[in-house]
């Protein structure tokens, strides 16, 4: 199998040093702004058979407790894993455990790919696929923060029904979606996935949804390692050098979970990745009934909502401990 770099993300402007800095400030500056997560109490750890998953890096590790508490004073059980580099600092680990209880530290360069391609968080999914013959898995990246009620979450952990976050985007024959692809017309390799679907083995009979491994879950038994490590040969073959991209293992996930029996997209706008509408934020801001954001880098700290919807929850934190 090809080698991708041990990079957890994308950006063609990665490399530059104005971006670095910019995106070096801007973390800082949410950091400080929900520096108050530090201030909540430990949450109460409940041992069951679901696990947690996040990639974590050092520089995430604010906004990862706030990911993790403000999912699990909702779900209310679960293991955690959080998967980082060898290097990552034991004084974090350390912040972390304080934090969130016995975290369960996995090293990426120690997790197997299976007949999968490592990188680009390859390792991160065999993980999740591997982990959910025994038990339910949520894939959560530290990015996500639930704002509101998540019945919809709740009821596929306790009905093992997968879900995903696809933007109100159904569940379809991966064949169907061809036309939407070509309709795109961009060159992103989901787009070129897409268009040329019809040429997996099986297309006919097979499910897929555009959506997001940012926050997936995965139903015990759903998922089998072995059709994964197929899938993936086979975007080898009908894609080429393009399936090393950034972006396949999305791809990968989607196609996965689409897949799964009873596989459920959650609802749009309530479950949705931020991009904001300026006109209408301005005018009436977050819905009520918005139950979990994804940030995303592109938009992830526009008009400050992400750290005032963190600072709401850092205060029903801090309230919930006063009583």
């Amino acid at each position: 199998m090809p080698v991708l770099p041990e990079r957890w993300y994308d950006s063609s402007q990665e490399a530059t040093l104005f971006y670095r800095l910019r995106k070096y400030l801007s973390h800082s500056r949410f950091d400080r702004q929900t520096s108050r997560i530090l201030e909540t109490p430990p949450l109460t750890y409940k041992e069951a058979p679901l696990t947690i998953v996040s990639m974590v890096q050092e520089s995430d590790v604010g906004m990862y407790l706030l990911a993790i508490k403000s999912l699990y004073r909702r779900l209310g059980r679960g293991r955690i894993v959080a998967i980082v580099l060898t290097g990552f600092p034991q004084r974090k680990r350390d912040l972390i455990c304080g934090h969130l209880g016995p975290v369960e530290f996995l090293h990426i360069e120690d997790l197997s790919s299976g007949r999968c391609q490592r990188g680009g968080t390859w390792e991160r999914l065999v993980f999740c696929v591997s982990r959910s013959a025994s038990e339910y898995v949520i894939q959560i990246d530290c990015d996500v923060l639930c704002v509101g009620a998540i019945d919809e979450v709740l009821a596929g952990v306790e009905q093992n029904r997968a879900f995903l976050l696809a933007e109100g985007i159904p569940i379809q024959p991966l064949s169907c979606w061809v036309e939407k692809g070509v309709a795109r017309k961009s060159d992103n390799v989901v787009t070129a996935f897409e268009i040329q679907g019809r040429e997996f083995p099986g297309a006919d009979k097979s499910l897929y949804v555009r959506g997001s491994s940012g926050f997936a879950g995965f139903a015990r038994g759903a998922a089998v390692l072995d059709e994964l490590e197929k899938f993936h040969e086979n975007g080898m073959k009908v894609l080429g050098p393009r399936w090393t991209e950034w972006g396949t293992e999305q791809i990968a996930s989607n196609f996965t979970i689409a897949n799964s029996p009873g596989a459920k997209p959650l609802s749009y706008p309530e479950y949705a990745t931020f991009e904001p509408d300026y006109a209408t934020y301005q005018k009436n801001g977050i819905p009520e009934d918005t139950a979990l954001l994804h940030f995303i880098g592109a938009f992830r700290f526009d008009m400050g909502v992400y750290p005032a919807l963190a600072n709401r929850e850092i205060d029903a934190m801090l309230q919930a401990a006063r009583h």
